[in-house]
């Protein structure tokens, strides 16, 4: 739960480079999602910055992606993200090697400082924001006919296919 609280209070310090910070990789996380992922790293205990991490590698160590598109000015989307937390934080139990489930957010915010704040309320990683409202969200909302938001899209990570569509 303190986790969870410290995510609340973080303050949201930089915006990303455009530079790629890693090699090429191939998979198909890596396929879905571009190269690189966005994360929170805690700098103290009331700040965070964000950091690019390697779409393949970051999640290869789970069975199951959540494609997850929700926005902070979605009063439904803000209902829901707290009982997903909760819900994440349970089922990826501290107790084992391998994560059950892991979530990448497809922001639907209008702007980068509204992108910011909400994440601040996620343990998951997020597409970039600036590939969330271009192309590579877009694509996504067409592959997975999401109509409205919050949508939950759950996708096997060894294949990239769908495991379920409305999670």
């Amino acid at each position: 739960m303190l986790y969870l609280k410290l995510f609340l209070l973080l303050t949201f310090l930089t915006q990303p480079s455009d530079e790629p910070l890693h090699p090429p990789q191939s998979g198909p996380m890596a396929s879905l999602f571009g190269q690189e992922l966005h994360a929170l790293q805690l700098v103290s205990e009331t700040e965070a910055q964000l950091v690019s991490l390697p779409s393949q590698t970051s999640l290869s160590n789970t069975e199951v992606v959540g494609i997850y598109f929700s926005a902070d000015w979605c009063g439904p989307c803000r209902q829901f993200t707290p009982q997903l937390v909760k819900f994440y934080s349970k089922i990826n139990s501290p107790k084992s090697s391998r994560k059950k489930l892991d979530i990448v957010w497809v922001s639907r915010c209008r702007d980068w400082d509204s992108f910011g704040q909400y994440f601040t309320t996620m343990p998951w990683y997020a597409l970039p924001f600036e590939d969330s409202l271009g192309s590579l969200g877009e694509e996504l909302s067409r592959k997975y006919n999401v109509k409205s938001i919050p949508s939950l899209v759950l996708v096997d990570v060894k294949t990239g296919k769908v495991i379920n569509k409305d999670g």
